[in-house]
């Protein structure tokens, strides 16, 4: 009894015809040419097939753990890391290294291990935001995580976070214990450093699985951070305004407890890092530029723990909020295409026509996070944004305004939601619409949740 047949797949029977053709052409070759072409054929019947297969799988996940390595003239520790990543790391994972335009022979190693892990080179320095930005656009797992390139892994270091981090849906990031070593605990030789790290690891502390261990923190510290891809989704890129390793995670821890999420540090957990005599991913440690930094921190927050509390005191989302949550409204993005949108009550309409007030920059994770609805034209959305009082002189819908307190405001429903800082109503390019209202009038409204500013982002690559 024989059985059917199973029709090729499109893809399949273009191949099969694409192969029928070359093999036509062999016809009539002398052998050593048909050999020759034959070998040819297979070769590029094989690219054909690959090249149709990874387009296929494009952009498809993984079950498993995005690690993320951003690096800059630290190619040392970067071999040592990754190999400590190879030795005790025992559940699925990928490694994407990012590279800041290094020049001490980055480039040369990663190229020489092609195949063995993905990685990207940037062609100047871009921050550790944006070299860890570049890895998350790469990134394919269902978890992420984020590890200096100067850091070494021990046993059971993913499997202990992973379990702390899906023990609760409420725990937006983990981070782990990490003990900081100085140059007289460096040992010259790699084989050597690893073997004894992983023995004091194993008699000083318990890689045994212990959520007794698990402890809320405010804040998590850069070296090693891990969260799921859906936290990335809903809370956006790493910051690249900022240019400096501290600020950019303390920048994303802020953001991910004001969306209600707890961040934890798994104690039954430790790396060690190394204390550096480079620079950090970011490029740039000099005393100015980092007051630079701590300044634009404080002009974005303000005072974030403050804004913490009063969230906290009004709402309780318990899975947390998406960062559109904390966007204004009656504004226009773009992402990569042509396409402009209109944001109005937490969804995002494609506009027609040419507009002419100003269009704010987002980014494609972000874009998506607003669900998408009717078309709107040109005229109509000016006209919206343009407005700032009703027809009986109150404050129109999406007006923007400040009163004798100095802070400022948007009306949203019967709500009046306050711009976190005056750096929030810059990003979103609404410093020109401000019109002047009273408290009296302002506390006719119920107050709403705050505006953020979005990340700046300044390169897209999806």
């Amino acid at each position: 009894m024989f059985k059917k047949r199973r029709p090729l797949p499109r893809t399949s029977r273009q191949t099969k015809a694409q192969g029928q053709r070359i093999a036509r052409h062999l016809l009539g070759k002398r052998k050593g040419e048909r050999l020759t072409e034959r070998y040819e054929y297979g070769y590029s019947l094989g690219y054909i097939e690959g090249l149709q297969a990874g387009q296929e799988k494009y952009g498809e996940q993984f079950e498993g753990t995005s690690i993320i390595i951003p690096t800059y003239n630290q190619v040392d520790v970067l071999e040592q890391c990754v190999d400590s990543i190879r030795a005790y790391t025992e559940v699925p994972y990928e490694i994407i290294v990012v590279d800041n335009a290094s020049t001490d022979g980055t480039s040369a190693f990663l190229n020489k291990n092609a195949g063995q892990f993905r990685f990207y080179i940037h062609e100047k320095v871009r921050g550790f935001a944006g070299a860890v930005n570049t890895g998350l656009m790469m990134s394919k797992g269902t978890s992420i995580c984020i590890l200096n390139p100067d850091t070494f892994v021990t046993s059971n270091w993913l499997t202990n976070m992973l379990a702390c981090l899906n023990s609760d849906l409420e725990i937006g990031m983990v981070g782990p214990v990490t003990y900081v070593l100085d140059e007289k605990q460096q040992l010259a030789d790699t084989d050597e450093q690893m073997e004894n790290l992983h023995h004091y690891h194993s008699e000083s502390t318990s890689p045994v699985l212990d959520p007794s261990k698990w402890n809320s923190a405010d804040h998590l510290e850069s070296g090693c951070l891990l969260f799921r891809r859906s936290l990335f989704e809903e809370t956006g890129y790493f910051d690249e305004g900022y240019g400096h390793v501290y600020y950019e995670v303390e920048d994303y821890n802020v953001r991910i407890r004001l969306s209600g999420r707890k961040l934890v540090v798994a104690q039954d957990t430790c790396i060690y890092q190394v204390v550096s005599k480079g620079t950090t991913a970011s490029g740039d440690q000099s005393q100015s530029t980092n007051d630079n930094y701590a300044s634009l921190f404080q002009k974005k927050w303000r005072n974030p723990y403050n804004w913490m509390h009063r969230v906290r005191e009004r709402y309780d989302k318990q899975n947390g909020e998406r960062c559109q949550t904390f966007y204004p409204t009656h504004v226009a993005v773009a992402g990569l295409s042509e396409t402009v949108y209109w944001i109005e009550q937490g969804t995002k309409h494609p506009v027609e026509g040419n507009l002419t007030i100003p269009i704010v920059s987002v980014s494609q994770v972000d874009l998506r996070g607003w669900p998408t609805g009717s078309t709107v034209d040109a005229e109509s959305v000016t006209k919206k944004w343009k407005e700032s009082h009703t027809e009986d002189g109150g404050i129109a819908e999406g007006s923007v305004f400040t009163t004798e307190s100095g802070r400022y405001y948007q009306r949203q429903g019967d709500l009046y939601r306050e711009f976190m800082s005056e750096h929030a109503l810059t990003r979103w390019e609404l410093t020109e619409k401000v019109v002047e209202r009273t408290e009296i009038e302002k506390e006719a409204l119920e107050e709403g949740l705050p505006i953020m500013a979005a990340p700046e982002i300044h390169l897209h690559l999806l």
